[in-house]
């Protein structure tokens, strides 16, 4: 994606919705196709599983599962991993318990 546009005579910054020249983090909800993030933190203890693969993210067995998480009151736990989508697999999905982190590079 470039980050200018020529208007013939030099370039214009183009601009989105904000975030594509700033790190930011978004917490999206479960078995939904996002950007692949730069890392993943996993906010509350549980089974989670991630899918990959974005073409079949609705699919249940598109997801991988490692372990279980358990921050037992330490925080977050980072996962150096780049999904497009999450699903927990012990409890009830809620919005917030995954956490998708994009840094911009320069």
């Amino acid at each position: 994606m470039s980050l200018y546009e020529a208007d013939g005579k030099k370039q214009k910054p183009i601009i989105r919705n904000g975030t594509d020249f700033f790190s930011h983090a978004t917490c999206p909800t479960n078995e939904t196709h996002n950007k692949r993030p730069s890392y993943v933190i996993v906010n509350t203890d549980g089974e989670y599983a991630f899918c990959y693969d974005s073409g079949s993210h609705g699919t249940v067995g598109s997801y991988i599962t490692g372990s279980s998480m358990q921050s037992a009151n330490a925080g977050g736990i980072r996962l150096d991993i780049n999904p497009v989508a999450w699903r927990r697999t012990d409890s009830t999905d809620a919005v917030g318990q995954v956490t998708f982190v994009y840094v911009r590079v320069n």
